[in-house]
């Protein structure tokens, strides 16, 4: 309940890669081998309230101009590696990288690569947009997500419109600030409030809105901790060199069960239709989802 530190941190491995670090005494690489190796290094020492970091970065952004400089082969090999040692010391579902918009060397190398190591981590995501990604690549990723489940798709203008320009994706879909991150994570079990509710009246009346308060406040407090009462802010390495800032982080605010809530809810009102296959229950869960936008 009182972490050391934010739950989602990404790094600006960008700004690691140009400048180096002298916490990890390291200075910029000159070259693709140089590069990995000195991310490796970093995701090792990088915090998160897990034992390994939750972002990656966005890898074919990071890597290319040292992959483009190698014999496409030799950098195949690099990257090989590179995702065996990912896998085979970051035991964790967490653990995400991204690719695109745009085509490079770099992603095509990575959706060759993922089918054929068949790796548990990183997860991927493909960052989306109709008018960057050529289609060609783009089914080259749906080729690859078919063989091996990854990498997931994530619609580049979403994420740009809500977050900013210098975001990436952890865990699949939540979009933060690179150079930031989130403080804390937090769901509404919407399944077991709607379980607690008389009907839909009484849910939107009374239940929702006194859950939405109480997870906003616990939110609150533990932002709270760990900003003012942890000494992350005043003496990790990679704020103290600016790899990540406090004024780039957020609150997440999640919930789980908007299915089974609809369910729940209908039955309790003496209907029968089910989300996904009646349109009242659909507008049900459209209204569920306005209002937790909105408060």
């Amino acid at each position: 309940h009182g972490p050391r530190s934010p739950r989602y941190i990404l790094p600006d491995y960008k700004k690691f890669l140009k400048e180096g670090s002298e916490f990890l005494r390291l200075s910029a690489p000159k070259n693709l081998a140089e590069a990995v190796n000195s991310l490796l290094i970093f995701y090792h020492n990088a915090h998160s309230v897990d034992r390994f970091p939750v972002f990656l970065g966005r890898l074919d952004d990071l890597l290319e101009e040292f992959v483009v400089r190698e014999d496409y082969e030799a950098a195949k090999q690099t990257l090989r590696l590179f995702l065996i040692s990912i896998d085979r010391t970051m035991s964790d579902s967490f653990v995400q990288a991204n690719i695109g918009p745009e085509e490079s060397v770099t992603g095509n190398i990575l959706l060759e690569l993922m089918p054929e190591l068949q790796n548990i981590t990183p997860n991927m995501t493909l960052r989306y947009d109709p008018e960057t990604t050529p289609d060609g690549f783009a089914k080259k990723a749906l080729d690859c997500a078919l063989r091996c489940a990854n990498p997931a798709f994530g619609l580049d203008s979403f994420y740009k419109e809500r977050v900013g320009e210098n975001y990436g994706i952890a865990s699949c879909y939540n979009g933060l600030l690179i150079g930031g991150g989130a403080y804390t994570l937090c769901r509404l079990r919407l399944g077991t409030i709607s379980e607690n509710s008389k009907n839909s009246e009484d849910f939107f009346s009374r239940r929702l809105p006194l859950c939405i308060n109480t997870q906003l406040k616990f939110m609150d407090a533990k932002i709270r901790n760990v900003v003012e009462n942890r000494a992350f802010f005043d003496s990790d390495w990679m704020v103290k060199e600016g790899f990540v800032q406090s004024d780039r982080f957020v609150g997440l605010f999640g919930f789980v069960g908007l299915c089974e809530c609809v369910n729940n809810l209908m039955k309790k009102d003496g209907r029968e239709g089910r989300m996904g296959h009646d349109a009242e229950a659909d507008a049900l869960g459209v209204r569920i989802l306005e209002t937790l936008e909105k408060a």
